[in-house]
Order: structure tokens, then C-alpha cells, then sequence
């Protein structure tokens, strides 16, 4: 069995052995090093990287905890977003839901650098946003969305929203339509049907959705780097700063550790809190 499966999947074992596994063993390797003056690294097996991080209140609630809110944040508010396009997407058929996939996909086809200098035109002072909405009378005076916080969730739920959506329709598409007409035929609302039939079957997509732009947004680095201020403390570009900034790869290279066992322990709980949530709902007994 094993020399049946094995030879389809070495190119895939040996690239993630190459691209992922040393490369994180080195991180790792590195983070256990210290730094001396000069930006010399010396090889040991010092925690001080770590207790430098994990020990601060200050790194704790600024860098680790600030990256995990905005991260949350951002996540829901693509998920509120992303439902509705969802529902709406599964109903079309068509040429009108090829034009509306290619207006969804549209974020995740364009260079990251590219899509991020094309919002800052639209969040600059005068740009586009902030002129539409004080032509609409919603503010009076510009809002600042550049070197601002709100810029940077606001570029996340754009990139993270399409994943959300591509993830539920997958899900919203194996319902059966009977099952929400016989909902409707006995006298379910289309709020009773939806929440009792619909989103039960979607968790799914929901879940799958979820997971990956948290874990997108909580490393995020390239939106607050160009959209963020110089205080921005989110923890991947803590991690940039550190690295190429401060040279201090020792200590980088411990809040990578840090960053990608924190998020695989949000996931993890994510994934313990779904299949809880899949089972309930569906009345499903272990």
C-alpha cells in the first residue's frame, strides 16, 4: 500500500521538506541563538528570545493580542459581507455568474503590492472614499484612513472576503433546493428556513473560510506595512522590523515560533468549537 502511494506524493513530501520544514527548522534553530553587539549572532540555547516576548505585558497586550483582535475583527466582518454575495452567487446561473465569480476573484488575481497601491488612491485625503462619502452627506470632513488602523481592516476584509465567499458557495451548492421548499410549504419564514436548514449545511465552507483568512489576517504584513502607521504592532510586521530593521534575526525569529504556534492553537480551537457547533446543530450524537 504504502509503495503504491508513496511515489505519486514525493513531489509534493519533498517540496514541502524543502520549501516548509527546513526553512522552519532553521527559524526555529535560530531563535535559541543570541545576539551580540554588532548584530553577531552566537550559536546557543537560550529561551531569553522567548521570555523577552511571552515575559513583556507590553508585547503581550500591544503586539499579540492587538494582531488576534484585529485579526477576529476582520475576519467577522468578511464573513457578514461574504454570506449574502454567497446566497446571491448560488442563485445565478449562467453568464451573470461567470461576471459576478470574475468580479469576486478579482482581489486574488491581482499582485498584492499592486492592489494595496491602488486603495491607497481611494483612502488618501481627497481620493475617491472619502469624496463619495461626503457627496452623500455621511461625513463633512475627510476621514483618515491612510497610517490609520481602520485602512488596514478595512484592505483585509477586501482580500479576505472573496475566500469566505468562494468557500461557501461550494457548500450553499450541495443543498438540496427541495429541502428549503418543504421548509417554506410548511410554514417556515425564509429567516426559520435559512437558520434551521441552510446555514447547519453551510459550516462547513463556513469553517473552511474562517480558517483561512484569520490565519491570513492574524500574519498579515504587506497591508499594515503600506497601509498602517510606523506604530502599527501587528505581529508580522513586528516580525519584519526585527529582522531587517533592527537585524535582530535571534529575536525574529523566536515571534515567528511564537506567531504560527499561536495561530495553529486558534485554529485548533476554531476547529473543536465548529465540530461541536456542526454536531449540535445537525442534532447529530456522537
Amino acid at each position: 500500500m504504502i509503495r503504491r502511494v508513496l511515489p505519486p506524493l514525493a513531489p509534493a513530501l519533498i517540496a514541502l521538506l524543502v520549501f516548509v520544514a527546513f526553512p522552519m527548522l532553521w527559524v526555529v534553530r535560530t531563535s535559541f541563538n543570541e545576539l551580540e553587539a554588532g548584530a553577531y549572532i552566537v550559536d546557543a540555547l537560550t529561551l531569553d528570545n522567548y521570555t523577552r516576548f511571552l515575559g513583556d505585558s507590553w508585547y503581550l497586550l500591544n503586539t499579540l493580542w492587538f494582531s488576534i483582535r484585529i485579526a477576529l475583527i476582520a475576519t467577522a466582518i468578511s464573513v457578514v459581507c461574504a454570506y449574502p454575495v454567497a446566497l446571491y452567487i448560488a442563485r445565478t446561473a449562467g453568464l451573470q455568474r461567470n461576471i459576478l465569480l470574475a468580479l469576486i476573484m478579482a482581489p486574488l488575481l491581482i499582485g498584492l503590492v499592486t492592489l494595496v497601491y491602488g486603495w491607497i488612491v481611494i483612502f488618501r485625503g481627497g481620493g475617491l472614499l472619502n469624496s463619495l462619502m461626503i457627496a452623500l452627506h455621511v461625513y463633512d470632513q475627510p476621514v483618515r484612513y491612510m497610517w490609520d488602523i481602520k485602512g488596514v481592516v478595512i484592505l483585509l476584509v477586501y482580500i479576505g472576503a472573496p475566500y469566505v465567499v468562494l468557500s461557501l458557495l461550494d457548500s450553499i451548492e450541495r443543498i438540496s433546493p427541495f429541502l428549503v421548499e418543504a421548509a417554506r410549504n410548511v410554514g417556515a419564514s425564509r429567516w426559520t428556513a435559512f437558520w434551521k436548514i441552510v446555514f447547519p449545511l453551510t459550516m462547513p465552507g463556513l469553517y473552511a473560510g474562517i480558517v483561512i483568512v484569520f490565519a491570513l489576517n492574524f500574519s498579515a504584513f504587506a497591508v499594515p506595512l503600506m497601509i498602517g502607521d510606523s506604530n502599527t504592532q501587528m505581529i508580522g510586521l513586528v516580525v519584519y522590523r526585527e529582522a531587517l530593521l533592527n537585524n535582530d534575526l535571534p529575536f525574529a525569529s523566536a515571534l515567528s515560533v511564537i506567531m504560527v504556534a499561536v495561530n495553529a492553537m486558534i485554529l485548533m480551537g476554531m476547529a473543536v468549537f465548529f465540530g461541536r457547533l456542526i454536531l449540535n446543530r445537525l442534532e447529530v450524537k456522537r
